[in-house]
């Protein structure tokens, strides 16, 4: 299995799971300190932060329409108390 959720299927109750995702890359947005790439699959979009400065440097390599599979722990706030 090459995933374990889809984009559009993450919710809150997913943080601190480990999560697989495959997909295209739509956006990337380089900060400088961190870079997003905004996911897709047929089934919704999400947003990846990598602020890893040896992942950076392979994301630098990908464009939009890369094909690319992720693996990492699922981070996010919960902002209700």
């Amino acid at each position: 299995m090459y995933r374990t959720k889809t984009c559009g299927e993450l919710k809150i109750n997913n943080v601190g799971e480990k999560i697989e995702l495959a997909g295209w890359t739509q956006k990337i947005r380089n900060l400088g300190g961190m870079i997003f790439i905004d996911l897709r699959d047929e089934f919704g979009i999400t947003q990846i932060v990598i602020s890893d400065k040896d992942l950076q440097e392979q994301v630098k390599e990908l464009s939009t329409e890369s094909c690319i599979h992720i693996s990492r722990k699922s981070c996010g706030k919960n902002k209700q108390k």
